[in-house]
């Protein structure tokens, strides 16, 4: 009797714990940015002034993506089923790479590390084209990531999911020690089967939507 009231002291404390903890989230949440949020835009401003440094060069002297290359795109034809191939291989090589990263005693590190070479590469990217394009280099740096773009967003957002989120314990009864288990294997079945349905249309938008969507906006240059 007196450890079921031990138990019940203990959840009651955990419970106002978890509480106090959420009330802090919703009273912060429009006044202090997201730890990714901040990493990005720090990979972001570290890319625009590595820009500034290169000149919007690469090391051959060239644009990124110069007039050329767009000229090329208007009338290029894509090989639907080489291309399939070539974008299935490197995408499933980057998603074992990142599954890897979370699996590794150092996940959070990488994770936040490969947040902040994404907002390098953008800001890079961003910056060169309106640098060459003007305003129509901001159009053309979206259409290079849309729409497959959001996807492997929420694929590699989900893949790192717990150094996102901040796990409380609560109770630990007798009842949810026996069904941790069977929850647990159930929510990283949902988690794997969610995230190959989304790489999966990842996929699909960048072999048969994105080239189109490129293609079209090559023809306003």
């Amino acid at each position: 009797m007196e450890e079921q009231i031990e138990d019940q002291v203990v959840c009651s404390v955990a419970q106002d714990n978890d509480a106090y903890i959420d009330y802090r989230k919703l009273h912060y949440k429009n006044t202090m940015l997201d730890n990714r949020v901040l990493v990005f835009f720090t990979g972001f401003c570290i890319g625009m002034v590595f820009f500034y440094l290169s000149g919007g060069q690469n090391a051959d002297g060239k644009s990124l993506l110069d007039r050329e290359h767009l000229l090329l795109m208007q009338s290029f034809e894509v090989n639907q089923s080489g291309f399939l191939m070539y974008t299935l291989g490197l995408r499933i090589k980057q998603l074992l790479f990142m599954i890897i990263c979370t699996l590794s005693s150092i996940g959070g590190l990488l994770a936040y590390s490969i947040m902040g070479w994404y907002g390098f590469e953008v800001g890079l990217l961003i910056f060169s084209l309106v640098y060459q394009y003007g305003v129509k280099g901001i159009f053309l740096m979206f259409s290079m990531f849309l729409p497959h773009g959001i996807f492997y967003c929420i694929v590699f957002l989900i893949i790192f999911r717990k150094y996102w989120s901040s796990y409380t314990k609560c109770c630990h009864n007798e009842e949810t020690i026996k069904n941790k288990k069977f929850h647990q294997r159930m929510e990283s079945v949902k988690t794997i089967l969610l995230v190959l349905l989304i790489f999966g249309v990842g996929i699909l938008c960048e072999i048969y939507i994105n080239p189109e969507i490129m293609r079209k906006m090559t023809l306003f240059f």
